[in-house]
């Protein structure tokens, strides 16, 4: 992974390259094998690079497509580049001149256009500027993984990896986004959640979307994807098994060496046999949460004769990093994992280490989380009250004002499937603003997506896309390539979410030895490969044993200036 910059302005341009060099500068944590800007007409592009494919100078970025129209910047990796790689040569008979995925990326827009993010499967933010129709194409990869923050205003088009480094070259307004911060504060969001930032002149570009720049303006953007809910019966745990396995295999494709984040919790046991079963032979590294967990993670690393480095919570040095990340972020950070993560991070960097397979995103989209059980069982009683009349259902939301629960299990009823999260938002911002605006509004922007007549479901794609943004994609950029490490996460692979997606609720949380399971189809999934031990022990999220300890020292969740 790497950083990209870029400024399409009427500034002259000594000053816009002098902008952009401060961006690179500020970014130099997430690149620096080479850093690097060039303009062309009059749009300056920049990059901070972290070489893990094609190390040589070759691939350096921006890159200059062989016929000079096309460059790029491009932030991650597109996994699948070695089959689009061939592709393109045997449909278009192109001769590449590098071995990196970027010039893949590249060639691909020349031949595919903006078709081509169908095609992609990676972790990604690019720019790519055409000279001859003087327009800049800019997408993100489909669950958001890389950060693209951006901002347009009178004076032109301005762009960067992160908010830190864009709001730093000094020509930014200072006024805060109410409306993003006020979000930021309602059930589910420990962040400021996309396209909001802290000020109302930044912008991130949201996950599954692109747009396109013309005389320093956007004139066009939109949403390239989203998954199907139509359940599909047919879907096996051989075949999710299979998916998984092609998720992580195209994912070790790197010219340095790919570690592993090994927890002993399902999902990172599960990357780490794979791996392991493809011939690798990955560092794992494990933070000491509790006595528990380690023992879990120790019986894998033992299981699959991989060494096991153990990372431990140090106070003073957790608070360097939560005041280090909070700089690089431009927000206030509210999950204490990040700051775990971080002193994790540091840890790899000192065996250097450039790329780390994680687990990240297996609990959204197979429904791992503690009250999953519950949610199911709400989500079958109102699927089968709703189809009482509203009357009925009015009368019994009154009279059930001696049971929370009940209360809104009968007022959800009376509402869409699709309105029903942001519905409760907007009920909760009602109760603490005053602020003149539907809250409801980007919840249901993203429920809209999807096609589902099952809460579980529209709740569990929700938390994916934007709730859980910060458990989810920032934990795996942010304290990652504050050390300059790339992760990757084979479970937010796009198959394996839309493979995900297609299955039943109910054989994702179910009955088995007696007790009630989460993600039992992914668990049973690879009982071929794991202990039943570790496959079935209870879930325990990253860093669980430490939060008494950091909670002393961060102050989280009553900063009203996020």
């Amino acid at each position: 992974m790497c950083g990209i910059a870029g400024v399409w302005s009427t500034n002259p341009i000594k000053l816009q390259e002098r902008y952009v060099e401060k961006i690179l500068e500020k970014q130099i944590h997430r690149g620096s094998d080479n850093i690097s800007k060039i303009t062309i007409d009059d749009i300056t592009l920049g990059h901070n690079r972290l070489a893990i494919i094609d190390l040589s100078a070759n691939a350096n970025q921006p890159f200059i497509s062989q016929c000079g129209r096309y460059a790029i910047v491009f932030n991650g990796e597109i996994y699948n580049y070695l089959e689009l790689k061939n592709e393109i040569k045997n449909k278009f008979h192109y001769s590449f001149k590098t071995n990196s995925d970027t010039e893949v990326l590249l060639i691909s827009y020349i031949f595919y256009k903006e078709k081509c993010l169908e095609k992609l499967n990676g972790a990604f933010a690019f720019a790519i500027y055409d000279k001859k129709e003087k327009i800049l194409f800019c997408a993100r990869d489909r669950i958001g993984e890389k950060p693209f923050i951006f901002s347009e205003n009178s004076s032109g088009f301005y762009f960067a990896s992160e908010l830190g480094a864009l709001f730093s070259i000094g020509i930014f307004s200072s006024e805060e986004d109410k409306i993003g911060i006020a979000y930021s504060h309602l059930r589910n969001f420990l962040h400021i959640p996309e396209p909001f930032t802290k000020y109302k002149e930044i912008k991130r570009l949201e996950p599954a979307h692109a747009i396109i720049v013309k005389n320093k303006k956007i004139i066009k953007k939109w949403c390239y994807w989203s998954p199907s809910f139509y359940y599909d019966p047919k879907i096996t745990k051989e075949d999710l098994c299979a998916v998984i396995d092609d998720a992580v295999r195209i994912r070790e494709r790197a010219d340095v060496d790919v570690a592993v984040l090994l927890s002993g919790g399902v999902d990172s046991s599960i990357v780490a046999g794979l791996m392991c079963k493809h011939g690798l032979k990955p560092s794992a590294f494990s933070l000491m949460a509790d006595a528990e967990e380690l023992n879990r993670a120790k019986k894998v690393a033992n299981l699959f004769k991989i060494p096991l480095h153990i990372c431990y919570y140090e106070e003073e040095i957790e608070r360097k990093f939560y005041n280090k990340m909070t700089e690089i972020y431009g927000e206030n950070i509210k999950l204490f994992p990040l700051v775990h993560a971080a002193k994790l991070f540091s840890d790899i960097k000192k065996n250097d280490i450039k790329v780390v397979m994680t687990g990240n995103g297996a609990d959204e989209i197979f429904y791992g989380y503690d009250n999953a059980y519950k949610q199911l069982i709400f989500s079958d009683f109102v699927k089968m009250i709703e189809i009482f009349p509203k009357k009925i259902l009015k009368v019994l939301e009154k009279i059930s004002f001696f049971n929370k629960q009940l209360k809104i299990l009968f007022k959800l009823a009376q509402i869409e499937n699709k309105k029903r999260k942001g519905f409760l938002y907007l009920e909760e911002s009602r109760k603490k603003f005053e602020y003149d605006y539907n809250f409801n509004e980007l919840i249901d922007y993203w429920a809209n997506k999807v096609e589902t007549n099952n809460y579980i479901d529209i709740s569990h794609w929700l938390a994916l896309i934007t709730e859980n943004s910060h458990s989810i994609t920032i934990i795996g950029d942010l304290p990652a390539m504050m050390f300059g490490i790339e992760t990757r996460s084979p479970f937010l692979d796009y198959r394996v979410i839309e493979m995900a997606f297609k299955i039943d609720p109910h054989k994702k949380i179910r009955r088995k030895y007696g007790k009630i399971y989460n993600k039992l189809i992914l668990r049973e999934a690879f009982e071929w490969l794991l202990p039943k031990e570790i496959l079935y022990a209870p879930k325990k999220g990253f860093g669980f044993g430490l939060n008494n300890l950091t909670k002393q020292f961060f102050d989280f969740y009553h900063d009203s200036s996020v």
